[in-house]
């Protein structure tokens, strides 16, 4: 069983994998710094150009030594730090004598994306050993499906919303199944996940309305309208926040479940109001973490822009601040999601104090 679930896993990741990848771009390493000189243009705007001896490390010309020309930018914001040993993203293109030219285009990041994925990985499995790969299999499934399902789904021009509803209901169902089972106690995870979710997406959605929200977070989304025509784009910030808060809201419903169902399991005598008063209290000590966990990584997700706005608070008054899109937006995903929580205790609570499959609870 536990080989079906690796290889299954190894399978959904090869799923999201992009096969299409344009081969103008490729991987290369650079070995040596050779020379620098003075450029003949951009003089105002560059300050001299490095070449560097890079070994092409895929495609056809894989184990190649290729010299490769870097500029330094009197901006220093522009420039990326090279140095010998970097793996980076070259660019290839055919020159008009029919030679391919190479340029850097990037650092490539992948190998520290591998390392970081490895330690998350191997500490998930040390802290939680199988129940810790079953839930790393439930991240994969539902990557996959959003991927595969609900992003080809919204670009196709279906609701965002009721796309993300499908996918929290199926994210839910995959990750409650393989943690909890199919017993009364992942039901009722699974039924106050999904209805914190949908009460947060409807909420996000009534207020966006009625905010005049567009959908269009920055000027730089306006520059993409013509691509995203037949998509409903307003709806997508109401899909974010059923997508957003779906993590925290399941959360919270598979913990008072779980705490809960141990509750009636060691005293089975107990009447219905008091394993739904024992669930409000366990409740109110989880949503004071939940709800500043999402708040704060919302926060965190545009501190860069929530920066600048600090920044320039004196040129622009609060009535202005609050009226930006991106801030309204950001202001609706965190009130929004944190309410899903909110609704996803009395919910889970209330469900979970009715007789279960394998409890001898009576409501009396």
């Amino acid at each position: 069983m536990k080989k079906i679930l690796v290889l299954f896993f190894i399978f959904l990741l090869s799923l999201i994998s992009f096969s299409d990848q344009k081969e103008n771009y490729i991987k290369g390493r650079v070995t040596e710094k050779i020379r620098s000189f003075q450029p003949q243009e951009f003089e105002d705007e560059v300050v001299r150009v490095d070449v560097y001896k890079v070994i092409i490390k895929e495609g056809i010309d894989a184990g190649k030594d290729i010299e490769v020309e870097f500029p330094i930018y009197k901006e220093s914001a522009f420039n990326i730090p090279m140095k010998a040993g970097l793996d980076v993203v070259l660019y290839t293109e055919i020159a008009d004598n029919g030679k391919n030219v190479y340029y850097i285009s990037d650092i490539d990041k992948r190998n520290s994306m591998l390392v970081l994925s490895g330690i998350f990985i191997g500490l998930t499995f040390i802290l939680a050993r199988f129940k810790g790969l079953k839930a790393i299999l439930a991240l994969g499934i539902t990557v996959a499906g959003i991927f595969k399902l609900f992003l080809p789904g919204v670009i196709s021009g279906h609701s965002p919303i009721l796309l993300s509803v499908v996918m929290a209901f199926f994210a839910s169902l995959v990750t409650i199944y393989l943690i909890s089972g199919f017993n009364h106690k992942g039901k009722v995870a699974m039924a106050g996940s999904i209805g914190g979710v949908a009460f947060a997406g409807i909420l996000s959605y009534v207020f966006s309305i009625k905010m005049g929200v567009t959908g269009y977070t920055d000027i730089d989304a306006l520059n993409y309208a013509p691509l995203l025509t037949g998509i409903k784009i307003r709806e997508l910030v109401s899909a974010g926040v059923i997508l957003g808060s779906m993590g925290a809201v399941m959360d919270v419903a598979v913990s008072i479940s779980s705490a809960l169902d141990e509750i009636k399991q060691k005293n089975p005598e107990l009447h219905a109001m008091e394993i739904f008063k024992s669930g409000m209290n366990i409740g109110s000590d989880i949503i004071g973490t939940m709800v500043n966990t999402l708040i704060l990584a919302y926060i965190g997700s545009s501190l860069f822009t929530v920066m600048l706005l600090v920044m320039q608070r004196t040129e622009y008054p609060i009535i202005r601040i609050l009226n930006f899109e991106f801030m309204a937006v950001e202001i609706l995903r965190s009130l929004c999601g944190s309410i899903g929580i909110l609704v996803a205790v009395p919910v889970t609570s209330y469900l979970s104090s009715f007789k279960g499959d394998n409890n001898k609870v009576e409501n009396k």
